[in-house]
């Protein structure tokens, strides 16, 4: 592939031909910014025809690509192929079509129903040329025949185009020897009348393109095929009817094709007849092949004249954008199976996201969750995200919140990263408790917390401690919940602590010994105490525990044993005096005024 010199920007053309002709060749390209262009392909697929100087008597003037791109540029109709651009490098004269295939390299592909619709395209397109711009084709053949991107037959081949007041006998002799020789008429020369060339080649068309297809395939086939003997190709051309009465023939308007150019005339219709026809159009079409329906109706269901109807959007559209699901055995309400939907519907979603309208955008966003499955990550991040991302910053509130939520059901897919993009960083904790199978640290904690000393039994003895007097029924602060853990000046505390800890074990057959005689020993005494922890392996204990509530007033002693429970055992009683005479209950926990408020609230609150 290789870039040309043209109008177009980004423009890459395929070094090999798809078909070489006496007058060019055709190549397929792409456009890198090419969504302006008319293309089914999302990936600006474009057709590139090259033709080089030819001598003839009709080509003094102009080179017959020349001509033929000028013909396209003047008279422009949805049935002939689009123009796009056109230029000159060197002797090399190039031209830039919509995506179009030869007609002759799918043929083979077409169904008899989309031939049908694709002949009626075909004359569609002569009786604009006939009777609107007064001209005529003289070229009509399969060679002048292109396929486009959604699948709509084409006319091209307008090199030979000439108006009516010039077209002569010499004329089309001189162009005889490049024209197809079964559709020219063998009397061409002795006619007076030479203006009916384009019946006659038109009838010739019909035999050619279904060739090898049953009469009985469509509707009024086999009376159209007789009509086209007696009538288009007869040998007196005053007896050739216009071809705008060829449209009225029976063969035009059966049903299926009486739905497609329904649809094309969509714009001309009544609000009553259009709310009719969708009102029916699906069990209408239920009864044709889906790929047929979908590669003749599918574009044109999606076009905006059908997106804006209200009838079509309740009764049609819900089902056209839903694809079927084979699991559910037929019940899923959808048009089209997964794989017609991908071919031919997904492309024209493609583009539709891309189109600027509240109420088509508003729409497939409704629609959303039913489709989005269909694109590949490469389309939703490089197509369908972009779209989604100028939606959140429209003034239409209902148009926002509606596009979040579709940005919602890309997350999964693609990943926060690529939906939400910047730097993120981990804000949130998990604060559902752990599970735990067995008794752990906490539940000791807990077990601790909520009973008396004086419900353990203690086998201890108890060695005496100088205390003062407390007064009866005095309990002690609460101390802080642990978060973060008090430091030593929070504990208010004149303390004498006496733990006899069992030294480093330096092999297992130590551990008998430390069970029965390395025991631990706790010997506290208060004096003026708030608040007190004593911390052990087994758990934390606070110190208002050590005094028992009861008419006894007791201290405690706390002897931790080989299986790591407490053993506490009461002994005798001591008086302790205490000149503190306002006391606050542990339940009424008062923090330090002097400390930070906010200091719990930092950055570091939940380490």
């Amino acid at each position: 592939m290789g870039n040309e010199t043209s109008h177009l920007k980004s423009l890459e053309i395929e070094e090999k031909a798809t078909e070489i002709t006496d007058f060019w060749a055709h190549h397929q390209a792409t456009i890198s910014d090419s969504c302006q262009y008319f293309s089914l392909k999302s990936d600006g697929s474009v057709t590139v025809f090259k033709g080089e100087t030819i001598l003839g008597p009709l080509w003094t003037a102009s080179t017959p690509l020349e001509k033929f791109s000028n013909n396209l540029l003047k008279y422009r109709h949805p049935c002939i192929v689009r123009y796009i651009s056109a230029w000159r490098q060197r002797s090399t004269f190039h031209l830039a079509t919509e995506y179009v295939q030869p007609l002759a390299h799918v043929l083979n592909s077409q169904t008899p129903l989309q031939i049908c619709i694709g002949l009626n395209n075909i004359l569609q397109a002569l009786v604009f040329l006939h009777e609107q711009a007064c001209m005529s084709h003289n070229n009509i053949s399969m060679s002048s025949i292109y396929i486009s991107g959604d699948g709509q037959w084409k006319l091209a081949g307008l090199q030979y185009l000439c108006p009516f007041n010039e077209l002569n006998a010499a004329y089309l002799k001189h162009s005889r020897i490049h024209r197809y020789d079964k559709a020219v008429d063998p009397n061409e020369d002795s006619y007076e009348i030479i203006s009916k060339v384009d019946q006659y080649a038109f009838a010739v068309l019909v035999e050619d393109v279904f060739n090898g297809h049953n009469d009985d395939e469509v509707p009024h086939l086999k009376e159209f095929k007789k009509y086209c003997r007696n009538y288009l190709q007869n040998t007196n051309p005053e007896r050739r009817p216009n071809l705008s009465e060829v449209l009225k023939d029976n063969f035009f308007n059966h049903e299926f094709i009486s739905i497609y150019k329904f649809l094309n005339v969509l714009p001309l219709k009544t609000d009553e007849e259009k709310s009719e026809f969708f009102s029916n159009i699906l069990s209408n079409i239920k009864c044709y092949d889906e790929v047929t329906v979908a590669k003749q109706l599918g574009g044109l269901l999606l076009s905006r004249h059908t997106l804006l109807d209200q009838t079509a959007r309740r009764d049609v559209l819900p089902f056209l954008l839903k694809p079927k699901n084979d699991r559910l055995n037929g019940e899923c309400m959808g048009l089209f199976t997964l794989s017609v939907f991908k071919e031919h519907v997904k492309p024209r979603l493609l583009q539709l996201f891309g189109v600027r309208d509240s109420q088509i955008r508003t729409l497939l966003l409704s629609h959303f969750t039913k489709f989005v499955h269909v694109f590949t990550h490469e389309e939703l991040s490089q197509h369908i995200l972009p779209e989604l991302l100028v939606g959140i910053k429209d003034t239409d509130d209902n148009l926002v919140a509606t596009t979040l939520i579709c940005l919602s059901e890309l997350v999964p897919i693609l990943g926060a990263d690529t939906v939400v993009g910047g730097k993120r960083t981990k804000l949130f904790t998990d604060g559902r408790p752990k599970s735990r199978t067995t008794t752990s640290k906490s539940d000791c904690d807990v077990f601790i917390a909520n009973k008396a000393l004086t419900d353990f039994h203690c086998s201890e003895r108890v060695y005496p401690v100088n205390t003062s007097t407390f007064e009866e029924n005095i309990s002690l602060n609460e101390r802080p919940s642990p978060v973060g853990g008090e430091s030593n000046d929070d504990v208010m505390l004149d303390t004498r602590i006496e733990i006899n800890r069992p030294t480093k074990v330096s092999s297992e057959d130590e551990w008998d010994d430390w069970e029965n005689s390395n025991q631990q020993l706790v010997t506290v005494s208060l004096e003026q105490s708030n608040n007190f922890i004593v911390e052990d392996k087994i758990g934390v204990a606070n110190l208002e525990e050590f005094v028992d509530n009861n008419d006894d007033d007791t201290i405690h002693t706390i002897k931790t044993s080989n299986d790591m429970m407490p053993v506490i055992e009461k002994q005798r009683v001591v008086a302790i005096n205490d000149n503190t005479t306002d006391f606050i209950h542990k339940l009424n926990f008062v923090p330090d005024e002097g400390g930070d408020e906010s200091e719990d609230w930092g950055e570091n609150w939940n380490e």
